[in-house]
């Protein structure tokens, strides 16, 4: 059985336009790195996959600590943001609800409610989501 993250991989490389290339990264030497490089036509992103189970609550957070992004993810996207390098991670929860959120608000991601992160949606509608990152 594949885990959540791994089948959103899955969903989001078989949604990804044919002149996309979306590299999956394994880094165990560079802490917080994001989980996939994306090459597109007009430009490059770094993304970061995470695949939540829905809060039952309105008030708490989609990602929390647990499921959220650990303080080296969140150093490489602030980093990556002071430099332009474009960053992003990619939340699918249990509903099936995409967000797309930008690697600049990585302080602030695992303490956002659905609401907040709505903001982001992305509808679960993927040439959104690659016309953005690429």
């Amino acid at each position: 059985m594949r885990l959540k993250e791994q089948r959103l991989w899955d969903t989001m490389k078989r949604n990804a336009p044919p002149d996309v290339w979306i590299q999956r990264v394994e880094n165990l030497v560079v802490a917080g790195m994001p989980d996939l490089f994306v090459a597109g036509p007009s430009r490059n992103s770094w993304v970061e996959l995470k695949a939540p189970t829905r809060p039952k609550r309105e008030t708490t957070p989609l990602l929390g600590n647990k499921e959220g992004l650990n303080a080296d993810q969140i150093n490489w996207h602030l980093k990556a943001a002071t430099r332009a390098v474009r960053s992003y991670v990619l939340i699918r929860d249990s509903a099936q609800q995409l967000y797309l959120v930008p690697g600049a608000y990585a302080r602030e991601i695992n303490h956002w409610t659905r609401h907040t992160a709505g903001l982001f949606s992305a509808a679960d509608y993927w040439p959104d989501i690659f016309l953005e990152i690429c």
